[in-house]
């Protein structure tokens, strides 16, 4: 892999003219033609499609044309990305991270740390924050917003578009006295591979003044079975 793309390279000597790469279900994912005098051809993986990528085990099968009957040669090849969420990072108690200061809330702020342990890139397409401070603010329990972050094998940090941990805004503040402690599970919806989720406990403060703080040590459930692609 390189970048979003499957690089595919044939020996000068071979006669193939076409190379199949066949999906796990053994259909024909897509077709590549080598020009005469090219060795190398390149299959479009991340971002071909708006729908998700099939992962599993692939078939590269080299033809001499067409028509041929047999191939020349085939070889299979793991196309999997898979996800995790290691980590959920509040920007008041990580300060020296890469925030945006010129923000006077930056420290509202979310960061989430997404480790892809697969063979390709996958990629980031939106961030679901349920039972997050800033959702019990509004009607729904959930805040949602829209990412395009290359998910590349090792280790991704992502840094949330909204103020995640606010507990005051126009429409007003939270009764923290109400709360006491509750989850917040973040959902990473990914192009490639299963959406991976997890989840961090808030303690709210006993007043209106709703001093957060995320309790150390509590169960978090990093589960990336919730949403296969």
């Amino acid at each position: 892999m390189n970048g979003k793309n499957l690089e595919v390279e044939v020996t000068g000597e071979s006669a193939t003219e076409f190379i199949n790469l066949v999906d796990p279900n053994g259909e024909l994912f897509d077709q590549a033609r080598l020009e005469e005098g090219v060795t190398k051809v390149v299959f479009e993986i991340l971002g071909r499609y708006e729908d998700d990528l099939l992962t599993g085990e692939y078939e590269l099968v080299a033809l001499e044309s067409l028509k041929s009957d047999d191939p020349i040669d085939s070889t299979t090849i793991s196309l999997d990305a898979e996800c995790k969420i290691t980590d959920v990072l509040w920007a008041a108690e990580n300060p020296d991270m890469d925030w945006d200061k010129n923000s006077p809330v930056w420290d509202e702020y979310a960061a989430v740390v997404i480790e892809n342990e697969g063979t390709i890139p996958s990629l980031l397409t939106e961030l679901q924050w349920e039972g997050a401070p800033a959702a019990k603010l509004g009607r729904d329990d959930t805040v949602s917003y829209h990412h395009e972050i290359r998910l590349p094998p090792g280790e991704t940090t992502a840094y949330s578009f909204g103020q995640i941990y606010q507990t005051s805004g126009a429409g007003g503040s939270l009764d923290c006295s109400e709360l006491g402690t509750e989850p917040m599970t973040v959902t990473a919806v990914v192009q490639v591979g299963p959406d991976p989720s997890y989840t961090q406990q808030i303690e709210y403060g006993d007043d209106q003044s709703c001093d957060l703080t995320i309790v150390k040590g509590s169960p978090t459930d990093s589960d990336s079975t919730g949403g296969e692609n």
